[in-house]
């Protein structure tokens, strides 16, 4: 299972970190060409494929594969 944020549209607002139960997510330092700080996959490992992070994402930027 890979989990991937398209960087291009994430607008930072934290609600796959919010979401996700096991902290598969971080807020990082990384600012898109819009000018938002994306939230980026730190623990990959750690997902069960619960899907709450692509569900909730208002920017569909959070893809599981």
């Amino acid at each position: 299972m890979t989990v991937h944020i398209d960087g291009a549209i994430c607008k930072g607002c934290g609600l796959c970190l919010h979401y996700c139960p096991h902290g598969v997510f971080q807020m990082t330092e990384q600012i898109n060409e819009k000018g938002y700080n994306i939230a980026g996959v730190v623990h990959p490992e750690k997902c069960t494929k619960c899907k709450l992070c692509e569900m909730n994402c208002p920017d569909l930027a959070i893809c599981l594969n």
